[in-house]
């Protein structure tokens, strides 16, 4: 089977000839194609190129754009610092509030450097991968866009303190996420990956997800034309999926590595996709033989799930994962046949 066609079976709960699986391989790529992070993270072609070894090499049925969450908050004004063997992140918000950050611009998605970077990238793999892989556009929804552009403490500040202004602040920005999903779904991506991190109860009270945390997803997912998976963006979704079922465009959810899948599965019922959850940035230190045994207890448990897809959960694998670890991973996958689809 086609990596496309195998992740549309999972989709669908067909037979399959083995568990689909993605790798959180968006940084890892520079290392197989010995490109610069500073050129990877804003050359398109260069991130294509890491992107196009990570499928040689390791073969997963989905890649990503870059897993690049700064570049959001680049195109409303924030600054980043560029590292050697990590991703950047930013070092200087644009604005100090949400009432301040009501009077930037709404960056234009079809003109800014950032974003067309981010597009880019999707409209070349997914021309060069037509019909054969999927490719995932990676996105924050617009309640995590705030974060990137005043940073945590001063949204939770108008989230907890001042919900008019960060209910104003949502009205004027999901649109602009909404446009930006669309323009990657229109550059060939064939799902969005999108956090939810203020929505979710270990971050914000039950009053800040009813008053504007859900109204704001549910009119921005119900825009977006294509699938969206709900990725846990490092916080636990098991215990608290009651908060997003139902929200509109969502064919799958990416758990945390440390939520129990058969509790997530329980939670959504047969039909939507469950998708984790080996803990990507901590494979630096295992060795191949633990992450098999890993890998092994996670098919065991999800033996008979047909709509589960094996993913590495968490932020990237790290560049000092040794490319041993990866490949156990895929060979115990693949090993796992159609016994566990």
């Amino acid at each position: 089977m086609k990596s496309l066609e195998r992740v549309f079976a999972t989709v669908g709960g067909q037979p399959k000839d083995r568990p689909a699986f993605v790798l959180n391989l968006s940084l890892y790529g520079s290392k197989l194609a010995g490109i610069p992070l500073q050129t990877y993270y804003t050359d398109s072609k260069a991130y294509v190129e890491g992107q196009i070894a990570v499928r040689e090499v390791f073969g997963p049925d989905l890649l990503l754009s870059p897993f690049l969450v700064p570049a959001i908050g680049e195109a409303f004004g924030s600054e980043v610092t560029a590292y050697k063997h990590q991703v950047p992140n930013i070092r200087r918000f644009s604005a100090a509030s949400a009432l301040d950050a009501m009077k930037i611009p709404l960056p234009d998605v079809d003109s800014h450097p950032r974003l067309m970077y981010l597009r880019e990238t999707i409209r070349i793999l997914s021309a060069r991968y037509q019909g054969e892989v999927p490719v995932v556009g990676v996105l924050v929804s617009p309640v995590d866009i705030p974060p990137l552009v005043i940073g945590v403490e001063a949204w939770l500040d108008a989230l907890l303190s001042e919900p008019d202004t960060a209910r104003a602040l949502m009205d004027r920005w999901t649109p602009f996420c909404v446009d930006l999903a669309n323009a990657m779904l229109g550059d060939g991506a064939t799902l969005i990956a999108a956090t939810a991190n203020f929505a979710n109860p270990t971050i914000v009270p039950p009053r800040v997800i009813q008053g504007i945390a859900r109204p704001v997803l549910e009119a921005a997912f119900s825009s977006m034309k294509g699938p969206i998976i709900l990725h846990h963006g490092g916080a636990l979704l098991s215990p608290h999926l009651e908060t997003y079922l139902g929200l509109p465009n969502v064919a799958a959810y990416f758990v945390d590595a440390r939520d129990s899948l058969a509790e997530a599965r329980r939670g959504l019922g047969e039909a939507p996709v469950l998708i984790g959850n080996l803990h990507a940035p901590s494979l630096e230190s295992e060795t191949p033989e633990s992450v098999r045994s890993q890998c092994e207890a996670i098919l065991v448990d999800r033996a008979g799930d047909s709509r589960f897809l094996f993913g590495t959960s968490g932020a990237d694998v790290s560049l000092a994962t040794s490319p041993e670890v990866i490949q156990t991973i895929v060979d115990t996958i693949c090993l796992a046949g159609i016994g566990a689809s």
